[in-house]
């Protein structure tokens, strides 16, 4: 049986007031709607295995969150939650949802659509054949800047390590029409500060709404390895013509990669398997009776020719590099901020030679990016 897709997109706008993720020092529930924010389910079906991946514009599916969404689709729909990917785009526009007591009610919308896209987009499920693209946008910018007296900030590096590749997937009904697209591209949802209380899907956001404007389908939208990756020009305080400006130019990037799809072979491979790893801690938190290593569940899903891989916390460009270059012909995605959101930085072993703020809030010794690079690889091998 050929592979059958079908697509959904629904507003997750909160009605009532909501704190936003992303930023600790506001202190304050949103004040407004600049853009409303938006989730997009994609099913895929063999006739003998489903898969589902969803993309909604928030900082990410915290655990507290994710649990429960995929409790719900397994028992309404029978997907086992190995089987569902969900993805955050990392607008730190949008509300908290890591069990915030401040935004309960705003959860139970969040899993209550997650569940009615996942079915409305199983309902329209039809034919389809796989076009893979790569592309590439320069709207981001290694953020690790080394200061003269070698002090690193969160500023901008045009010199340092970056991944500009756009992994672009493309879901056609027999008749031509795009049911979805699902797109990998690493830069940080960070446009807009902490001085903006505008609920907003920044940039990505943006640029998924323009993009769904000028075709049929949805626009399912990945961050990549994006930890040490910030938008170009970043004002302070915050400007949404900026975002708007970069979502305009991501949207021309993204026609431009159209224009590169590769041919594929037919593939009807779907898979989904969770991996248990273990990373290994700071020696002040190994001092302080922690453990050795922390467990952490990364996720991966295989869609005919593609195949992601996540991590539910902040990877890095160079490890994303890393991975892809182990199967450079393949269409393979390593994202940020995949089924979960616990899991923190994993900074790579030279940034621990200047430090920086990735280095200083992860929980992890500098001996753990080459463990999840290693375990990356091998769940990919693992989706084969």
């Amino acid at each position: 049986m050929p592979l059958q897709a079908g697509s959904a997109i629904l507003d997750i706008t909160p009605a009532s007031p909501c704190h936003l993720a992303g930023y600790a020092n506001r202190d304050h529930p949103h004040e407004g709607v600049h853009d409303p924010i938006s989730l997009r389910a994609l099913y895929v079906t063999n006739g003998s295995e489903e898969v589902v991946l969803i993309s909604a514009d928030i900082l990410w599916f915290r655990e507290e969150i994710a649990d429960p969404i995929h409790d719900g689709i397994a028992q309404e729909l029978g997907i086992t939650a190995d089987h569902v990917m969900l993805c955050g785009t990392h607008t730190h526009s949008a509300p908290v949802t890591n069990g915030s007591n401040a935004n309960a009610e705003y959860l139970h919308f969040l899993a209550a659509q997650t569940l009615a896209a996942v079915t409305l987009a199983k309902g329209r499920a039809e034919a389809v054949t796989l076009r893979v693209a790569r592309g590439e946008s320069h709207i981001g910018v290694n953020r690790r800047e080394q200061k003269p007296g070698g002090e690193v900030v969160l500023g901008e590096n045009p010199d340092g390590p970056i991944d500009r590749e756009i992994l672009l997937t493309s879901f056609l009904s027999s008749s031509g029409k795009t049911i979805a697209e699902v797109c990998s591209f690493a830069t940080h949802g960070t446009v807009m500060g902490g001085d903006s209380y505008q609920l907003s899907g920044d940039w990505c956001g943006l640029a998924a709404s323009a993009i769904e404007s000028a075709s049929e389908g949805a626009f399912l939208f990945m961050n990549g390895g994006s930890a040490n990756v910030n938008p170009v020009g970043r004002s302070r305080p915050s400007n949404f013509e900026i975002a708007e400006r970069h979502a305009k130019t991501f949207t021309a990037d993204i026609a431009k990669t159209r224009e590169s799809y590769e041919s594929q072979e037919v593939d009807c491979s779907l898979k989904g398997h969770f991996k248990q790893i273990e990373l290994p801690r700071k020696q002040h938190d190994v001092e302080d009776g922690m453990g050795r290593t922390r467990r952490v569940r990364i996720h991966g899903l295989r869609i005919g020719p593609l195949r992601i891989v996540g991590f539910p916390g902040e990877v890095f460009s160079e490890t994303a590099l890393g991975v892809k270059q182990s199967a450079p012909s393949s269409a393979i995605a390593v994202n940020s901020y995949t089924t979960g959101g616990s899991a923190g930085y994993v900074a790579i072993r030279e940034a621990f030679d200047t430090g920086g703020y990735e280095v200083r809030v992860s929980p992890y010794s500098q001996d753990a990016e080459q463990v999840l690079r290693f375990e990356f690889i091998t769940l990919l091998s693992e989706l084969k």
